[in-house]
């Protein structure tokens, strides 16, 4: 299930997309809707979605300066419009896909099958790509890790503190974002800014004053309540 955000000045513009995604698409979520730019900038960063249908044409801010702002920009980009002269500088802007309003249903489909193809070639290849050993920068010099031995990775600062079982830590000179491309994405998931998690050592999810997952060592990582969703998901697919 690919997880979407729709950005639109106004409301009556969301809500049509929304019917139309849930009514006539399939394996598409809207996790999130703003109105308001700098809402729609917070609901990127916070829930990381796959795909972001976003409009051009707004009142305090367009589409295009939004991007400019958002630092999270794994997500395929959709932009809604009713104008068609923005087509070129949306696909100088690596959109997706350019829909304009009223948004005709046929296309809508062609938009959201095309994401789900690609979206299932790159699974297809990160599945492939060998996740077999992490190779790893520590102060005395490079340590190789089996990705099964990491319970979970937490942020300290500028590195990243490697939690292993039989109570082994490594400190890696590199942060979180530096660690991420190392793991395997179906094993190994960022819960929370500040921390990755291997699914496989997850033992629970606790809900006692905020969200945590219970690790095979006894550590409680803190979940982001808006990664519950997808943490839940994940889990599933272990």
């Amino acid at each position: 299930m690919l997880r979407a955000i729709i950005i639109d000045d106004e409301q009556i513009g969301v809500n049509a997309l929304k019917i139309l995604i849930e009514k006539h698409t399939e394996g598409v979520k809207i996790i999130a809707t703003a109105t308001e730019p700098a809402k729609g900038i917070a609901a990127i960063e916070d829930y990381k979605p796959e795909i972001v249908f976003l409009d051009i044409s707004m009142p305090k801010m367009s589409g295009f300066e939004l991007l400019e702002y958002v630092n999270y920009k794994d997500f395929k980009l959709v932009f809604t419009t009713a104008h068609r002269e923005y087509a070129i500088k949306a696909i100088k802007n690596k959109a997706q896909d350019y829909l304009l309003k009223p948004i005709d249903i046929q296309e809508l489909q062609n938009c959201i099958r095309k994401i789900m193809v690609e979206s299932e070639k790159i699974l297809g290849a990160q599945k492939s790509k060998s996740y077999n050993i992490i190779e790893l920068a520590v102060k005395d010099g490079i340590i190789f890790i089996k990705p099964q031995d990491v319970i979970r990775i937490e942020a300290s600062g500028s590195y990243a503190v490697f939690y292993l079982t039989n109570n082994i830590k490594h400190v890696a000179s590199k942060n979180l974002k530096e660690c991420e491309p190392m793991l395997d994405p179906t094993l190994f998931y960022r819960c929370h800014q500040s921390h990755i998690i291997n699914l496989q050592k997850v033992v629970k999810m606790v809900s006692s004053d905020g969200l945590f997952a219970q690790m095979s060592d006894g550590s409680m990582p803190e979940i982001g309540r808006k990664n519950k969703e997808l943490f839940l998901e994940k889990l599933k697919n272990i």
